[in-house]
């Protein structure tokens, strides 16, 4: 369990990285937990004290880990597929079905999610197959582990195997809307499958039920397995648990009751989105569903602690996405499949299309004191349940955007950790010293969200030494880069040029941000690389967003000679800072 995995001293220091950005040695074109067991390795080399990753929960066909389709399964892509990974899969069943694949191409560039879901799927069924064929239904110590297992989760289990039976049956489609109408209730659904949701039995009957349930069995033993590891490396694993869950989700199709659907969450516009009209002049529309938080109330939060019970099975410590939804949350009164169609739109014409309703925060602004402290009750009554939850796990909250003057306060008297972002801290009009932070409290330079720095970095000098000396594009770049000098306190050339990146630069950003207060800092891999290629920009859907691959394998940051320099670069400002945090064996 997390009390185990996770010691909570202080001044630790930790590496982002998706799971499925990970380079191993013998990956299937993606990171999975093998690759992920190397990728400790370098982080327990250099000092660091935690690995922090995305959401592993199922996704749909966006790949997007913050629209998953279930919010406790773990995505099969994930695993580690190879005879190693599999028990039940032979070397020949193996060898049989990557025959079919260049594995030199898919591992090529960034992710390439049709082959790599195609390849995996085929592994799991060989897997499956042989499991059925040299244990299932026999007094085998296998087959007993997989009944308890199926037994043990049936609350989720049963309606998540259901789902994903009928998501085959509808052409891989997780729109249950559009399924025919017996399927889109799980009772009715239950019903044509010959049993009940409830009965314990159900998955150790049905033969393709029994996949999805075997998959999953497959799927927290290989994680429980690398959890382990990690805490034997002396590093925690940091998990993410975003506030809503995909409209197409088994969660809402199971629960219907607990989700409000004639609102989607998302956030408020936001002009530094250049890449994204709609999100300049709307917002952005994640499509997530609301929550009806007095029916929660009423089953006393059983699906959210549910939740988080099973996330905290894995992880010592998790981040909750969008924390500030939980005071109050900006909603569409619109499916995002329609945001196009709103895009030109005056307020007064999208309002007459939806009835008079417009985006805006629910259940309601912070237009009052009288309002301010309802959603601040309201905040402080959900995460006290989260933490409650969470048992021993520690929890983060990413609390970053439009964040409301009570916000802070609230974490803090509730011991859960905000964020801070050196960039965008200001006291008394000035960037805020990094030794001002609370203890309690996350820096980062950069979420998955956010160019990495040193390209933000790049991008703003080069917009500086473009732009017309005055301009607002000019000050723009010229504030941003001297707040970052003021943080790290880099040095101006001639006093006053500010100097291009560089190892100097990047020396001081590490370091300073590894000297400020706060308990917990990470960087993103790809600041440590100077990799500037992102792993996501909000609102494009372009099919590259969530593909990024660390251009080189884990073996190789951890023993390459290559990246020498940069271990003992991290090891020393870990050790110099007080962050270190070591073991000398495996």
């Amino acid at each position: 369990m997390a009390g185990t995995r996770h010691r909570t001293n202080r001044r630790l220091a930790g590496v982002l990285v998706p799971v499925f950005s990970i380079r191993g040695e013998n990956d299937l074109g993606i990171g999975d937990v093998a690759s992920l067991k190397e990728f400790i390795n370098f982080a327990s080399e250099v000092g660091f004290g935690f690995v922090q990753l995305l959401p592993i929960n199922e996704t749909g066909p966006d790949n997007s880990p913050y629209n998953a389709i279930s919010s406790v399964a773990i995505e099969p892509m994930t695993l580690d597929c190879t005879p190693v990974g599999l028990e039940d899969l032979s070397a020949e069943d193996s060898l049989a079905v990557l025959e079919g694949y260049e594995l030199e191409s898919l591992n090529a560039g960034n992710v390439q999610y049709d082959s790599v879901r195609k390849l995996k799927r085929a592994l799991l069924e060989k897997a499956y197959e042989g499991f059925l064929a040299n244990g299932h239904g026999r007094d085998d110590v296998r087959a007993r582990e997989f009944e308890s297992f199926c037994v043990k989760e049936s609350e989720w289990l049963n309606d998540y195997c259901i789902f994903r039976l009928l998501m085959d049956r509808e052409g891989g489609s997780q729109v249950w809307q559009d399924w025919p109408e017996e399927f889109r209730c799980k009772e009715s659904a239950a019903e044509l499958l010959g049993t009940k949701t409830t009965q314990c039995d159900l998955l150790l009957k049905h033969k393709k039920l029994g996949y999805y349930a075997y998959v999953q069995w497959i799927a927290y033993h290989q994680w429980g397995q690398l959890a382990d590891y990690a805490a034997s490396r002396d590093i925690s694993l940091m998990g993410d648990i975003p506030i809503g869950v995909s409209l197409y989700s088994v969660d809402v199709w199971a629960n219907l009751e607990i989700f409000d659907l004639e609102w989607f969450g998302g956030a408020p516009p936001e002009k530094l989105f250049k890449d994204d009209e709609f999100v300049q002049k709307w917002g952005q529309n994640w499509g997530i569903p609301l929550y009806r938080w007095d029916v929660l109330e009423e089953r006393h939060y059983d699906w959210w602690r549910q939740r988080v019970g099973k996330v905290t099975e894995i992880f010592g410590m998790f981040r909750v996405d969008h924390a500030l939804g939980f005071y109050r949350i900006y909603a569409f009164p619109w499916n995002p499949v329609r945001n196009e169609e709103f895009l030109p739109l005056t307020e007064a014409e999208a309002g007459e299309l939806c009835g008079g309703s417009l985006p805006g925060f629910k259940p309601r602004p912070d237009n009052s004191e009288e309002d301010r402290a309802a959603n601040r009750k309201n905040g402080e009554l959900y995460l006290s349940m989260i933490r409650q939850a969470a048992g021993v796990a520690e929890v983060i909250a990413e609390d970053l955007g439009t964040v409301p003057e009570y916000v802070r306060p609230s974490l803090e008297k509730l011991g859960i950790a905000g964020m801070r972002v050196p960039q965008w801290e200001f006291t008394n009009g000035e960037v805020t010293c990094g030794l001002q932070y609370p203890e309690c409290s996350f820096a980062t330079y950069a979420t998955h969200d956010h160019l990495p720095l040193p390209a933000q970095w790049r991008a703003m000098h080069q917009q500086l030494c473009e732009s017309e000396a005055d301009s607002a594009d000019w000050w723009i770049a010229k504030n941003f880069l001297q707040s970052l000098c003021n943080f790290a306190g880099i040095e101006l050339e001639d006093g006053y040029k500010i100097p291009e990146f560089g190892p100097e630069v990047w020396h001081w950003l590490i370091r300073k941000l590894c000297l400020s207060n706060s308990d917990r800092v990470a960087f993103m891999i790809s600041d440590l690389l100077e990799d500037d290629n992102r792993i996501n920009v909000p609102g494009i859907m372009d099919g590259e967003n969530w593909s990024y691959r660390v251009p080189v394998s884990s073996m190789e940051l951890w023993i390459g000679r290559e990246f020498q320099q940069l271990r003992c670069s991290l090891k020393n400002v870990l050790n110099e800072t007080g962050r270190a945090r070591r073991v000398d064996s495996v």
